[in-house]
């Protein structure tokens, strides 16, 4: 294959800078493209089952060109889980916003982040596999996402207050939600027969069912026959 530009996961070649005005826009650009490469493959074989090479291979660089923008693969998988905790971060922040109670709030945070993981391979969960990270870089993402699950199992807390979630434990909820959220990004094909949009509404309704105090058959009928079977 031709080492000057990348291929996009569908297998057409994707143009490395190609439209773009500045050199910072070009970076930018590029390192989008390595970043979901990288998320990408990590998601299929694993860290420890992705060598440089195959990013190298995939993207259609020299290796002295992808440590242009990483240092290592280490430092690769750092730069995505700081994505993904960014992303999160944000749809927690703008569920909060558009809801009126913790339902509300906590099927927006569903929502949104599930609209931003199957819009991107960036931002999503990776899980953290043994000597994957540095001790610190480890610590870091741990930390970061301790703060986004209290984040979320607050809104929980809040909407067994209000009654607007049905009683339960808002710990072993916010695991659900969030085991539920990151395995998305592990089956999900875009441009399969469900598009971002059905998938994040459909996932927001099925979980809001799980959470909803009285009668959950209120809920929108999103999920069904309206979705294409394969």
């Amino acid at each position: 294959m031709s080492k000057t530009q990348p291929k996009t996961t569908n297998g057409r070649r994707r143009s490395w800078g190609g439209g773009v005005q500045t050199l910072e826009e070009q970076r930018q650009a590029r390192e989008k493209i390595l970043l979901e490469t990288a998320a990408r493959l990590f998601n299929r074989y694993g860290f420890h089952g992705t060598s440089m090479s195959m990013l190298t291979e995939e993207l259609g660089l020299t290796k002295g060109a992808l440590y242009h923008y990483v240092k290592d693969k280490g430092d690769l998988l750092y730069k995505i889980h700081l994505k993904s905790a960014e992303a999160t971060s944000n749809a927690v922040r703008t569920g909060v916003q558009e809801g009126t109670n913790g339902f509300e709030r906590v099927r927006a945070i569903v929502r949104n982040y599930l609209a931003s993981v199957t819009q991107s391979q960036i931002e999503t969960f990776l899980y953290l596999e043994d000597g994957a990270l540095s001790e610190q870089q480890a610590i870091e993402v741990r930390a970061l996402r301790k703060r986004l699950e209290h984040s979320l199992r607050e809104q929980v807390q809040e909407g067994i207050d209000d009654g607007s979630i049905a009683p339960c434990d808002p710990a072993l909820t916010t695991f659900a939600l969030i085991g539920a959220m990151a395995w998305v990004s592990k089956w999900y094909r875009r441009g399969g027969a469900w598009s971002s949009n059905q998938i994040a509404e459909g996932m927001a309704d099925l979980l809001g069912r799980m959470l909803k105090a009285g009668d959950a058959a209120s809920l929108p009928e999103s999920i069904g026959a309206s979705y294409p079977v394969e």
